[in-house]
């Protein structure tokens, strides 16, 4: 059973713009249309009152499913289809009456899904709604129709841009590592939360964490200089993303040490990328005193276990790759040692 704990909604509401538009435009769209629903119900206009039943029912169970399931793409998809079709509908059930609701409608759209589809869905909408509703009495109404309805959705268009710019920005700032471009600590949290609540959803779901420290990565910095030494770390991240795939994410844990999450991957893979790893980083990176070298610790995501317990797990194997004589990695669960 699903519950919305009240100390995680803040957080989640905090930490995911498009989860805060759909619960924002969904509670404003639910509360706006319940009243007229009541009062249709009221008057016995029972066509146009099962109609706000339906979009205030629909609208509330996909604010639902995307707070539950996280999928905020698609809830934005449908609920701005919902709206979409719901003014469609209300103005051929009321006239020029539903015809206002298409404005706020078109703002959501640009908020709720991509600018390609809002302007689809938006344009779609106002053309068959200033051509077919039969709201208007000359061509003057439609001409202004239109106009108005370009002109919002147009503005509409340009607030979304450059909200998504700046919150993308931000975004950058917040969760990446100025040195490298790589995640932060804090983005790791999230990404690791979120692997967990998916193997929580599907327990098939499989997943596995490497926690990579650059060998001896102290005395770099002391003999060569703190510039040499983010040199390194500069290239360490690019030989990374070189042996890895492209949905893995590479976290900076801190200093000389690197977290990597790798979705779909059992302990036989980890091995292998691992390993990978560590032929990638002496071929691809040099220093004035020698070859770089990496210890890794790896451990594969258990059931009914916190984030935290399962990069612990890491740091244990990782402290056993570097007692093995570093160079190597170790694999929760596995008894061999990969040097």
């Amino acid at each position: 059973m699903f519950v919305l704990e009240p100390n995680a909604l803040v957080p989640r509401l905090r930490n995911n713009f498009q989860l805060s538009i759909i619960s924002l435009f969904g509670a404003c769209s639910a509360c706006g249309i319940f009243p007229f629903a009541v009062y249709r119900w009221v008057i016995g206009d029972i066509r146009v009152a099962i109609l706000d039943s339906i979009l205030v029912l629909g609208i509330t169970a996909l604010v639902l499913y995307a707070w539950r399931s996280g999928d905020v793409k698609r809830a934005g998809v449908v609920l701005m289809l919902t709206h979409t079709l719901g003014t469609m509908a209300s103005a051929h059930l009321l006239g020029v009456t539903g015809l206002f609701w298409l404005y706020p409608v078109i703002l959501g759209n640009f908020f709720l899904a991509g600018p390609r589809l809002a302007t689809a869905a938006s344009g779609c909408a106002l053309v068959y709604l200033a051509l077919a509703s039969g709201g208007f009495d000359n061509r003057a109404e439609v001409f202004s129709f239109l106009a108005t309805g370009l002109l919002t959705g147009f503005l509409s268009f340009i607030l979304a841009n450059r909200t998504g710019a700046q919150r993308e920005q931000l975004e950058r700032l917040a969760n990446r590592d100025p040195l490298t471009g790589v995640y932060n600590r804090r983005a790791m949290g999230e990404e690791l939360a979120r692997a967990i609540a998916m193997r929580e959803r599907t327990p098939t779901q499989r997943a596995g964490l490497l926690l990579i420290d650059l060998d001896h990565f102290k005395l770099i910095n002391d003999r060569f200089g703190h510039d040499a030494g983010d040199q390194m770390l500069i290239g360490f991240c690019a030989s990374l993303q070189a042996s890895i795939r492209a949905v893995d994410r590479v976290f900076r844990y801190g200093g000389e040490e690197f977290v990597v999450l790798l979705p779909d991957t059992d302990r036989a893979a980890l091995a292998q990328v691992a390993r990978k790893i560590l032929e990638g980083v002496p071929r691809t990176i040099k220093h004035p005193d020698g070859t770089l070298t990496v210890s890794i610790g790896a451990a594969q995501l258990e059931q009914n276990e916190n984030w935290q317990a399962w990069l612990a797990r890491c740091d244990a194997a990782l402290y056993r790759a570097k007692a093995a004589g570093r160079n190597c990695c170790v694999v929760d669960g596995l008894d061999t040692t990969d040097h």
